[in-house]
């Protein structure tokens, strides 16, 4: 249930912040952890327990086929990078899987120039596109579920942010590819690496340049443990385009800005994998979360802003 969000938002517990290079990271505190076992993409690309590739040879842009060969269910956090196969993609929606079975998963494009083999499966990135993109797309998806009842992007606006990130980071690809971004940024990522999980937090509301940009929370600390690397990485590169001068949001802002969230306006769509999937409309706030046997397995919130790249198109 909704409201079942909703609960969890209001308890949960925020921590003070901890900071690198400008970015601010307020750890979350649930006042209980999930009931569900599952794997994340890269424990289970790890141990071959998995396959993601085109749908059929001929491939479609918006679609590729998740194989779960494990005996447990399969998670995959939205904007994960997959790199390979005929062009690099980024994933819509938050998704559970099923164990021992396939699924058409929904994707988008973040490598405009290429559309030939490169290998025959995808692999991980070691990233999640970066939070100004994501907070495009949950608004894209929200849209697609209530025009088409399907979370599709709008793609021509995905590469346009892809190409405005490429431009303003300097980075140069020939095939128009955003992990060139992460590439060309791997030595100030890796300050940022520095950042340790807050202690106990299950997940997180990331801020820099004064504001809040966005929050993602998990039913399990373990499931944040895991994607803390993708997920830091994602807001980092975004604090890059702005000064590395350091935030001076306090714990008490981020308590009033998850109060003003409990309001947002909530619809539930069902998810294309195991459960639904729920979105939200807030003043200036967008978002979304993967609720499975009525437990909120991740949720992700974003600040909407005139701030370029990050509100919807």
């Amino acid at each position: 249930m909704v409201n079942t969000i909703e609960n969890l938002l209001s308890r949960v517990e925020v921590l003070e912040p901890v900071s690198a290079n400008g970015l601010q990271v307020f750890g979350l505190r649930r006042p209980d952890v999930g009931r569900l076992s599952y794997l994340t993409l890269d424990e289970a690309l790890k141990n071959d327990l998995v396959d993601v590739t085109e749908i059929d040879e001929g491939g479609r842009v918006p679609t590729l086929k998740v194989s779960n060969k494990a005996d447990r269910r399969l998670f995959l956090m939205s904007g994960e990078q997959l790199l390979g196969a005929k062009q690099n993609r980024v994933l819509n929606i938050s998704i559970m899987v099923a164990s021992k079975s396939d699924l058409p998963i929904p994707v988008s494009c973040v490598e405009a120039g290429r559309w030939r083999y490169r290998s025959r499966k995808f692999a991980s990135s070691g990233t999640a596109s970066h939070s100004y993109l994501r907070a495009m797309m949950v608004t894209h998806v929200t849209q697609s579920y209530r025009a088409a009842g399907s979370p599709t992007s709008q793609q021509n606006a995905v590469w346009s942010e892809v190409a405005r990130k490429l431009g303003t980071m300097g980075s140069r690809s020939p095939s128009s590819a955003l992990n060139e971004v992460y590439e060309n940024y791997e030595s100030r990522l890796k300050r940022i690496a520095d950042l340790k999980v807050p202690a106990g937090s299950s997940g997180a509301v990331f801020a820099f340049d004064g504001r809040i940009v966005g929050m993602d929370l998990f039913d399990q600390s373990v499931t944040f443990e895991k994607l803390w690397p993708k997920l830091v990485r994602s807001y980092a590169i975004d604090s890059f385009e702005t000064s590395e001068q350091p935030s001076n949001l306090t714990r008490d802002a981020v308590v009033a800005w998850l109060n003003v969230a409990l309001s947002a306006k909530s619809e539930k769509f069902r998810s294309p994998g195991i459960g639904d999937d729920v979105r939200f409309e807030g003043e200036h706030l967008v978002g979304s979360s993967l609720l499975v046997e009525d437990e909120p397995i991740h949720t992700e919130l974003f600040t909407t802003s005139p701030q370029t790249g990050s509100g919807s198109s």
